[in-house]
């Protein structure tokens, strides 16, 4: 179960984010962001400038399934 604190951050969140952006929230390296992109275990997809994109709604999902709060 996610922390309310948790899902607040989440709500502030643009709709949209870039891998570099999702990995600032996470405080991680973008690479890792990329690797959970490859894996499927977050979804994303690509623009049709070739950036990747994740919705605040996968995120959250993600955070559900991986949230140790």
């Amino acid at each position: 179960m996610m922390s309310d604190s948790l899902i607040e951050k989440i709500e502030r969140l643009p709709a949209i984010l870039s891998i570099q952006e999702t990995a600032a929230f996470f405080s991680v390296h973008y690479l890792t962001i990329y690797r959970q992109i490859r894996m499927e275990k977050l979804a994303a997809w690509k623009d049709d400038e070739g950036s990747w994109c994740i919705a605040r709604d996968d995120i959250k999902r993600y955070c559900q399934k991986n949230s140790n709060q």
